[in-house]
């Protein structure tokens, strides 16, 4: 029996553990890409709270304001171009 290998990635598995999905298995980084649950923002696993906004999830520290880079809540901002703005960066940009 060989070395377990990462079905999207290739790479061993280290300490051999993996994720299983769909009967696969996969390194934690495309588990998550596989189930979408991976950070818009920093592009690592989300394991713990979530926001979802523009059909995509954020770590609630990554969801920012693309111009002033303040943490926005889910709710409290506006979108331009696919990037969410607090309102008062909205209002100076594009107002």
């Amino acid at each position: 029996m060989g070395v377990e290998k990462e079905c999207d990635c290739r790479e061993p598995f280290h300490g051999g553990s993996f994720f299983d999905h769909e009967g696969l298995p996969y390194c934690e980084t495309h588990y998550h890409a596989k189930r979408g649950s991976l950070c818009a923002g920093c592009s690592k696993p989300i394991t713990g709270r979530c926001i979802t906004a523009m059909f995509k999830k954020f770590h609630p520290e990554h969801f920012v304001c693309a111009f002033c880079l303040k943490q926005l809540n889910k709710g409290t901002f506006k979108e331009q171009n696919d990037k969410p703005y607090c309102h008062q960066c909205f209002d100076k940009l594009f107002g």
